[in-house]
């Protein structure tokens, strides 16, 4: 599936307008977190097979899964691999949802066809959960219109999800300045967020948290205070731009966690940690000198700043 970068280029193309220790550390009581490695939000191309082998090498202690290629195992390769798993205490983190539930209604049945057939096989390997994006514009939906085409689909997604026992996590995205790239606005904070899976109404939807996007929303450890432990599906923590203001940032030009301070990461995960949340954490800075960085160098710049957070 595309990642959010994917598909604000592809839309805006259309006109319809994702290892070492450092001494600094915030010494937060992060050790439930588990380290989680998403290869496509650094840029990190490789196999499902490569993806484990260096989570290992760099002490990641979740992965995000290359579902298409587990998929395609054989039950035996399933096996192993779960094995390997186990053998160094890694565990899946979300994956991302492999359905668009923003294009046609064709479309959208189409992934949801494919997440009916393969439900089963990701259910086997334990991969806990899918996670998707809530776009905050829309080019010809209105804000209604488009809230009740969210609800519809997205709950037959977690229905589907349901089943087998997996839960869908869905992120709002903050920055201000992506809200004028089309006429109608949409969901851009928590507040919003909550109204939206209350309405979906399925107990197996929660919530995917971004420290930049509460940042950019003006989303306080406060405002995430309504939250269980069951709510919070996964956490991504990434750091602003210097030079912007939280209402001048930009969705895809982000740091890593800890590189700038701008962003408070303490009270984030404090109180993430204070509900009871014991899954992966990992980045998605969409930061292009990251992207650049060949495989070692960037596994090794990204884990260090995990580390330097605390997890």
């Amino acid at each position: 599936m595309p990642t959010r970068r994917q598909f604000i280029q592809a839309t805006s193309l259309m006109g319809i307008s994702a290892f070492v220790p450092l001494s600094v550390s915030l010494q937060s009581t992060t050790k439930s977190l588990r380290a989680s490695l998403n290869p496509g939000a650094i840029g990190l191309q490789c196999t499902a097979a490569e993806l484990l082998d260096y989570a290992i090498a760099f002490n990641f202690k979740a992965i995000s899964p290359v579902l298409g290629e587990l998929i395609s195992y054989s039950k035996t390769q399933q096996k192993e691999y779960l094995s390997k798993m186990k053998a160094n205490d890694i565990v899946f983190d979300s994956g991302g949802l492999p359905i668009e539930f923003r294009a046609t209604e064709t479309i959208f049945q189409q992934g949801l066809s494919f997440l009916q057939t393969n439900i089963q096989t990701i259910a086997f390997y334990g991969i806990p959960s899918f996670v998707t994006w809530i776009m905050p514009t829309h080019a010809k939906l209105t804000y209604r219109q488009n809230f009740n085409q969210h609800q519809d689909r997205l709950q037959q997604v977690a229905q589907v999800m349901r089943k087998e026992g997996l839960r869908l996590g869905l992120e709002y995205v903050g920055p201000k300045t992506l809200m004028a790239r089309d006429k109608y606005p949409f969901l851009h904070s928590i507040a919003e967020l909550r109204e939206l899976i209350s309405a979906i109404g399925e107990d197996n939807v929660g919530y995917l948290l971004d420290s930049f996007h509460s940042y950019c929303a003006g989303d306080d450890p406060k405002a995430l205070d309504f939250l269980q432990a069951k709510d919070i599906v996964s956490v991504q923590v990434n750091d602003a731009v210097v030079g912007r203001t939280a209402d001048t940032q930009i969705d895809q030009e982000r740091e890593l966690p800890g590189d700038t301070g701008l962003i408070d990461l303490k009270p984030f995960l404090n109180i993430i940690q204070s509900k009871g949340y014991q899954g992966g954490v990992s980045v998605e800075p969409f930061n292009q000198v990251v992207n650049q960085m060949d495989a070692v160098a960037k596994l090794k710049r990204v884990r260090a700043s995990l580390q330097k957070i605390g997890v």
